[in-house]
């Protein structure tokens, strides 16, 4: 019996031991496997707010050294850092034309050589050539006028025409109702069945070319309209500029305003005179082919009058009676109306077709005329500003930047090198948030922070402005004097507010999400295993830092221990372990 229980007694002992040892050992695996997290207690005290930044010297002010025509430099007469004076040769250029010279004279070429071939190709006389020259062509107004008078012509001609047909088929009609020949007609009404054929052929192409002709017509007519109200508004500009140029009292932005309507009026007489000799090449391609179906139209229609003639003569024959005579005078004299009446309708085409090529050779012998002068003159005005091989310093200063090398094709109006004028100052400026300029004044001294080789520099804030790069930020704007260069880097901190604060905790815990910003602290719980220790979240505001610092309001007593770092990212209430243990 005292043998049995002393072997229960062991059995609970090893029971007993073995949960214990079970228990340490799953405490320190489990521990072991928690993030591993460093504190810091919240403290309070003083923070010293300052302001940082850093950026490179520039000049607050400078000249850019430029040229107002394209040329190739030969070679390049100062360093960087370099000190000039008013006068002093920083460039020497290629002894060659700039590119807009040599583009000018080439357009000008161009241009002689149309002006010479539109003059050739419309074949007017000397003295008519001349009097365009002069400026004393015909106005818009009389242009349109005499195309409007041709076309009335045209119009009128081919009234008379549709006129005297009318009569001779009216008569036609007649003699067939009074005709009471038995002559064989046969060969006669074959005769008018093929002048109908071909004339109905003939009508056929020559409503095919009119297909073809008509809307080409038409947009050589508006071209030409379109050509002329540009002439008229380029004539109006250059009487504006040539007025404002003329005038003492007009200002150099109302006179380039004039100038920029000149050359856009220009570029539209460019554009539409271009437009022009599109239509007019187009209308000459189809022009030929009109009048030959016309033409042909004119004859079968002629043709066919004569083939019904002689079947009337014909039927006639065995009629002689006073009405049938009467009727066949009335038809011979309405046929030779109706062929008159062809050939005003023929010479009136004609005209209309001379009257619309010679003002469109006027038109385009003005407009190349036009472009040739004014090209003769921007040849000339190229020519007088040519500023020759040598490129002087225009004022006294430092060589802060130089853009260019021996060998570079510089741009006009390119920056080719920039000088600092003498007794400028020089500047550093760097982008803060609102929170940080507040804590700025214009006046405060700037301590340098990476003055490694100890030159005499010193900064001063001269400026708070807006960041034009960002509206929300300010630029901080230091003036920087002593031994400093354009391009030298500095890291700048200003400022020395010292302030007591009761919650201060290191930045380094300071987290942040699409809440806002927030703390970790270290909530501990006991448990009959020993205390475990969990992460709980705080929101905060941050009032202020320093380098390592920084002073937050929130649930916060003051004794709080805040997470600082840790082995792993961590959430919200999880379980961690304490770095001490």
């Amino acid at each position: 019996m005292t043998d049995r229980k002393d072997k229960i007694k062991n059995i609970t002992i090893i029971f007993l031991l073995v949960m214990l040892i079970l228990t340490f050992f799953s405490n320190t695996i489990m521990n072991y496997s928690l993030v591993e997290v460093s504190t810091q207690q919240v403290t309070s005290g003083q923070i010293t707010s300052k302001v940082r930044g850093s950026g490179s010297v520039e000049a607050s002010e400078s000249y850019s050294v430029t040229i107002e025509e394209t040329r190739k430099i030969a070679t390049v007469n100062v360093k960087k850092d370099a000190e000039v004076a008013t006068g002093d040769l920083l460039f020497t250029l290629e002894d060659t034309d700039s590119d807009e010279l040599d583009a000018a004279k080439k357009s000008l070429n161009e241009a002689q050589a149309a002006y010479e071939s539109a003059v050739l190709t419309a074949g007017i006389t000397v003295a008519e050539r001349q009097s365009i020259e002069a400026g004393k062509g015909s106005s818009l107004t009389q242009k349109q006028n005499e195309i409007a008078a041709a076309n009335q012509r045209v119009k009128d001609a081919q009234a008379a025409v549709d006129a005297a047909q009318a009569s001779v088929d009216k008569i036609k009609a007649q003699i067939d109702a009074v005709s009471n020949s038995t002559t064989d007609t046969t060969a006669e009404e074959k005769a008018v069945l093929d002048a109908e054929k071909k004339n109905s052929e003939a009508q056929d192409s020559l409503t095919s070319a009119e297909s073809a002709y008509t809307p080409v017509k038409s947009a050589y007519d508006t071209a030409l309209e379109s050509l002329q109200r540009a002439q008229a508004d380029l004539e109006e500009a250059k009487a504006t500029r040539d007025a404002l140029n003329a005038s003492s009292s007009a200002t150099a932005a109302d006179k380039q305003t004039a100038e920029t309507a000149v050359a856009t009026a220009q570029v539209k007489v460019n554009t539409a005179d271009s437009n022009f000799k599109t239509c007019q090449a187009n209308l000459n391609k189809v022009q030929g082919s009109y009048d030959s179906a016309k033409s042909a139209a004119t004859d079968s229609k002629n043709a066919l009058s004569n083939a019904n003639y002689n079947l009337s003569v014909k039927k006639l024959t065995g009629t002689n009676t006073a009405e049938a005579n009467n009727l066949q005078a009335q038809l011979n004299t309405a046929t030779a109306a109706l062929t008159d009446a062809n050939t005003a309708l023929n010479s009136a085409t004609n005209d209309q077709k001379k009257v619309t090529d010679k003002i469109s050779g006027e038109v385009t012998i003005a407009s190349a005329y036009k472009t040739m002068t004014d090209l003769q003159e921007e040849v000339a005005k190229l020519q007088a500003k040519s500023i020759g091989t040598e490129i002087t310093s225009p004022i006294s200063g430092t060589v802060t930047d130089i853009a260019v090398t021996a060998g570079t094709t510089v741009n006009a109006n390119d920056v080719m090198m920039t000088i600092q004028p003498e007794n400028k100052a020089y500047v550093l400026q760097f982008s803060v948030t609102e929170n940080q300029a507040k804590k700025v004044r214009v006046g405060d001294t700037a301590e340098i922070l990476n003055n490694w080789y100890g030159n005499d520099v010193s900064a001063v804030v001269s400026a708070i402005r807006k960041d034009p790069q960002n509206r929300s930020n300010s630029m901080i704007i230091c003036e920087m004097k002593g031994d400093v260069s354009v391009g030298d880097s500095y890291t700048l901190s200003i400022g020395e507010q010292s302030s007591n604060y009761d919650t201060i905790v290191p930045t380094s815990a300071i987290r942040e999400d699409s809440n806002g910003k927030f703390i970790l602290i270290i909530e501990s719980k006991s448990t009959p295993l020993g205390n475990r220790y969990y992460a709980r979240r705080v929101d905060v505001d941050v009032i202020t830092s320093d380098d390592t610092k920084s002073a937050v309001t929130g649930a916060l007593e003051g004794y709080e221990y805040v997470i600082t770092t840790t082995t792993k990212p961590i959430k919200e209430n999880e379980q961690v372990r304490l770095a001490s243990e």
